[in-house]
């Protein structure tokens, strides 16, 4: 009896005291299941934070990315392209036909008529010469040098155009009579005395090559440089005995002044602007330009990042002496990359009294002049009589089919790496025949209005460099979505985690609390072992 009583008392010490180690296990397993959570907690709101950090400084990691893409420096590949570019602008010409200019010479018909011949399709093939890099400013010093490969069926080669002649005005008499007007009289009558020996007539006919590329000699020539240099600055005619109006391009091939092309490096909003060698520190507002200063712009070929939709763009054509004023027009898909389409406003350079000979005089001879080559006669640029036309007074009796202006003149700009996905130029160049009384051969002559030659200069970026510019834009978007992605994955974890605990809290315990409630009895520890000591 004695035996099964401590054995017994010995039974309910050790549940006793087991009760009381496990109450410590439970508190230790409660404390260990708070840490994991807090732990999974932790989890979701670091995805939250890092995916919140990338969303937003992905824009500027994306452009870092853009930056190496577009640079210049030597040695990368954009540099090498630039170098010698294998994506070339094609150009179509077209050249009037004055079919009865004997007619209106002669005063026996009352309207001029011209047809309209072309188109004669060209590819524009550059070369970036003398190319220096200045690290101390980040500038590309360089000089480009241009010509036209003929490239469709109707190629003004030599042998091809030399039974396509036209009737076109002799532009050397005009010349002499325009540069006449602003001469003195006995300086005028030399120059009509100089025509009437030379046997000059206003109309002459000249093979379509002769007209854009290769020229043709002109004896007049030499005398009228004899005459005018000395007093007049007139850089075209004075350097050269042949006239036509790409003269500069495809004979000569002579490379352009020295240019100097900013690449960023200093200031990423300064990317793609070129300098002429001899531009003022600090270029005058555009609305102030002066025929002796040279231009600090973009010249249609490079444009920085991050284009926005409501500021114009000012770019300038130093082989078409041409100052261009872009504005957005609308968004256009190009090779399945949406762009920003931008309609050219065409800019005056020089307002009227800024040509006059005052103003040309005070230029000095080492300042560089847009168009130094280029066009050979521009007005704008050196005063010669050969005119940009708008389309609205194209004259009716010109036989052509032209669109609108937003189809001839505009850019189509990547906004976000700032790429040319198209463009296109289209202008038309005009001069005027008028009477002047101190040279005999213009004495009786009709006023009017006479055109030229017209062409279009188209670009499209290359299928392979489209399907680059495409992954590159796509990384941007893999970029945000991945952020996103980590964002919602974050706050995906904290929420189950915090609906698990709230579930887990409300479930019923099934744990000990039962079997303390059955084995609980009025001893103590203390009792048991006494007994025990018994």
């Amino acid at each position: 009896m004695v035996h099964s009583s401590v054995t017994n008392q010995l039974r309910t010490c050790r549940t006793i005291l087991s009760s009381t180690s496990g109450k410590r296990t439970f508190r230790q397993f409660r404390a260990m299941g708070c840490c994991r959570w807090y732990m999974v907690v932790g989890l979701g709101l670091g995805k939250v934070g890092t995916g919140l950090i990338f969303l937003f400084a992905w824009r500027d990691i994306f452009d870092i990315l853009v930056t190496e893409e577009k640079s210049l420096l030597p040695g990368s590949m954009l540099y090498k392209e630039w170098r010698r570019p294998t994506e070339r602008p094609r150009w179509q010409f077209y050249v009037y036909n004055w079919s009865n200019a004997q007619a209106i010479l002669e005063h026996q018909a009352s309207s001029a008529s011209f047809q309209e011949i072309g188109p004669y399709e060209y590819e524009e093939v550059a070369e970036v010469v003398d190319v220096k890099y200045h690290q101390a400013n980040g500038t590309l010093s360089y000089r480009k040098r241009t010509f036209f490969r003929p490239s469709g069926p109707h190629s003004t080669t030599t042998k091809g155009t030399e039974s396509e002649e036209i009737i076109s005005v002799n532009f050397v008499a005009l010349v002499a009579s325009h540069l006449g007007h602003s001469m003195d009289y006995s300086v005028q009558r030399e120059l009509s005395f100089m025509l009437h020996n030379f046997r000059q007539t206003v109309a002459v006919t000249r093979t379509i090559g002769q007209l854009l590329f290769t020229g043709y000699r002109e004896p007049m020539i030499e005398p009228l440089r004899k005459l005018v240099c000395p007093t007049k600055r007139r850089s075209m005619v004075c350097q050269d005995e042949r006239l036509a109006y790409f003269r500069t391009f495809n004979v000569t091939r002579r490379a352009s002044e020295v240019y100097s092309l900013d690449v960023g490096l200093k200031d990423r909003s300064k990317y793609g602007t070129v300098r002429s060698w001899d531009a003022a520190a600090v270029p005058t507002a555009h609305g102030e330009f002066h025929p002796c200063d040279g231009f600090a712009d973009l010249t249609g070929e490079f444009f920085p990042s991050r284009i926005k939709r409501d500021q114009a763009i000012v770019i300038v054509l130093p082989e078409l002496c041409r100052r261009l004023t872009l504005e957005f027009d609308r968004e256009q898909l190009v090779a399945g990359i949406m762009g920003f389409r931008y309609a050219v406003r065409l800019v005056r350079s020089f307002r009227s009294e800024q040509m006059s000979e005052s103003s040309m005089r005070s230029c000095p001879d080492t300042s560089i002049r847009l168009g130094r080559y280029g066009i050979l006669n521009t007005n704008d640029c050196n005063g010669f009589p050969l005119y940009e036309s708008d389309q609205a007074h194209v004259s009716s009796n010109e036989s052509t089919s032209f669109s609108s202006d937003s189809d001839l003149l505009y850019y189509v700009l990547e906004p976000t790496t700032g790429t040319v996905l198209e463009s296109n130029i289209g202008l038309t160049y005009y001069t005027f025949l008028r009477p002047n009384e101190h040279i005999a051969l213009f004495q009786s002559i009709p006023e009017l209005r006479i055109p030229l030659f017209r062409f279009n200069r188209y670009y499209r970026l290359s299928e392979l460099k489209a399907a680059k510019l495409r992954q590159l834009l796509h990384l941007l978007d893999v970029g945000h979505q991945i952020a996103l992605a980590g964002c919602v994955a974050g706050l995906t974890i904290i929420l189950l985690a915090v609906v698990y605990a709230c579930w887990k809290a409300q479930r019923p315990s099934k744990t000990n609390n039962d079997q303390y409630r059955i084995i609980g009895m009025p001893l103590s520890a203390g009792g048991c072992e006494h007994n025990l000591l018994k």
